[in-house]
């Protein structure tokens, strides 16, 4: 279950503190006239979106079959369900019950049958409390299990039930939690993500055009990621280019497609072909961290290369999140001086500015440097704003960061820098709109620096 209402407030909160920008003297005071300019800054293009196709869609596995409950417990499930997204408990709960709510912030526990019932209505009628486990002794027990179809797209939870037996020898529940699985046990797309609905987020913010990115890439992961989908790789790799090269074609004006795939796989390069030949896509996305690529590796090394070879030949732009554990400088030095020479004659976007992840100033310094010196590796290397404020934000001092990434900006050269959102890069993941006020708030740019950036449009859209 998402509770996806408490969030109008955090956008709030966020907004506020987003349109408000933070300069690099902190207690400087802004007219607002020029609050106003600022807030009307919209960016052209988006360079770094996603859209998630049927193959791509990663379904939740079935729940096994738990365990046949005693007649008593069986009768509790059974009610619960039936009460579900209702405010109508009957005698279900004891009278001294208390459930979790975990829409709360100040008080998850409550109590009283209204408090409760808020509770019990908050779910999806469809959602069903699955068991798995159960212990009962003569007068308390306890289920614990699954919820299923907790949320719109079929979210699951987990639920502990502890259950008392009233005067009449009835189990009634006592206390009640459910609560989101973590993290690596959450799919983050449980149903395709389309054209339609990035255009409509697009529109949202004002922006004209995006590129998007296949995520075909996903499935030349490591072994474990592989486990979520069905069927044979390089086919499923197949199958997500070419519906993201059917949805982009909807929408010829806004949008334009890359396709995505895994470098160290021996299909690379000719999955790279044919999206050129066949799809007519204008580029190729490489995500090196979810690829297990090691460019300190020789092997790893020359297949990139391979594949940079071909894009170039083929006039495809690269967008490559180059970020790799570990690294840093010598990372960045090794696509500087061993990739970038394989794909001289097209553009090459760093994602994320600096190669993605957590900040990685000595990386961003080799790339600065060698544009900064006209190192004619870099004369056709871009670098995109995505996800860099959420990466300052877990640093030790986010302001600072920000100041910090604001010179390298500069030092790059402004009209290098390309604006991105990442923002379907998960299913519940905050809109363009409230990402691009969060950078556009935070980034300590002037207002005539800032259009600059979002005015800016790659080689490869033009």
């Amino acid at each position: 279950m998402k509770f996806n209402h408490i969030l109008p407030f955090f956008l709030i909160v966020v907004f506020v503190q987003a349109v408000i920008p933070q300069t690099s003297t902190p207690h400087e005071t802004r007219s607002l006239a020029s609050i106003a300019e600022r807030a009307k800054i919209v960016p052209r293009v988006d360079h770094h979106q996603h859209i998630v196709g049927p193959t791509a869609a990663i379904s939740w596995p079935d729940v096994p079959a738990g365990p046949a409950l005693p007649a008593g417990l069986e009768r509790v499930v059974q009610e619960r369900n039936r009460v579900m997204g209702k405010s109508d408990l009957g005698g279900l709960y004891t009278d001294t019950a208390r459930v979790l709510d975990i829409h709360s912030e100040s008080q998850p526990w409550v109590s009283g049958r209204d408090a409760i019932s808020q509770v019990v209505s908050s779910y999806p009628s469809a959602a069903r409390f699955v068991p798995q486990s159960f212990s009962a002794g003569d007068s308390v027990a306890y289920i614990a299990g699954v919820v299923v179809g907790a949320g719109p797209d079929g979210e699951r939870m987990n639920f502990t039930v502890g259950l008392k037996k009233d005067a009449g020898g009835a189990w009634r529940i006592d206390t009640e939690q459910a609560t989101p699985l973590p993290p690596q046990l959450q799919t983050p797309f449980g149903k395709p993500l389309t054209a339609d609905q990035l255009i409509r987020d697009m529109d949202e913010t004002g922006i004209q055009r995006a590129v998007v990115l296949s995520v075909a890439y996903w499935f030349g992961g490591p072994p474990r990621q592989l486990r979520r989908w069905k069927g044979e790789e390089y086919a499923n790799v197949r199958a997500e280019n070419d519906w993201v090269a059917r949805e982009v074609a909807g929408y010829p004006d806004r949008l334009v497609g890359f396709c995505g795939v895994a470098p160290l796989r021996d299909y690379a390069v000719r999955e790279v072909q044919r999206c050129a030949r066949e799809l007519k896509m204008k580029g190729v996305k490489l995500h090196f961290r979810s690829s297990g690529v090691d460019v300190l590796n020789p092997e790893h090394l020359e297949k990139v290369r391979l594949v940079f070879r071909a894009a170039n030949e083929l006039g495809l732009a690269i967008v490559a999140h180059i970020n790799t554990r570990p690294y840093g400088r010598e990372q960045a030095e090794v696509f500087l001086k061993e990739l970038l020479p394989a794909a001289p004659d097209v553009p090459v976007q760093i994602a994320h500015l600096w190669g993605g992840n957590e900040f990685v100033p000595a990386a961003l310094t080799v790339f600065a440097d060698a544009v900064a010196a006209r190192d004619p590796r870099a004369k056709n290397l871009y670098f995109d704003l995505t996800e860099i404020e959420p990466a300052a934000a877990i640093t030790s001092d986010p302001a600072a960061t920000m100041r910090e990434i604001a010179g390298f900006i500069r030092r790059i050269g402004l009209q290098r820098v390309l604006y991105g959102s990442d923002a379907a890069a998960t299913s519940d993941a905050p809109p363009t709109s409230l990402r691009w006020a969060r950078l556009r708030g935070r980034l300590p740019l002037t207002n005539e620096e800032l259009r600059v950036v979002a005015d800016n449009i790659a080689p490869y859209m033009r």
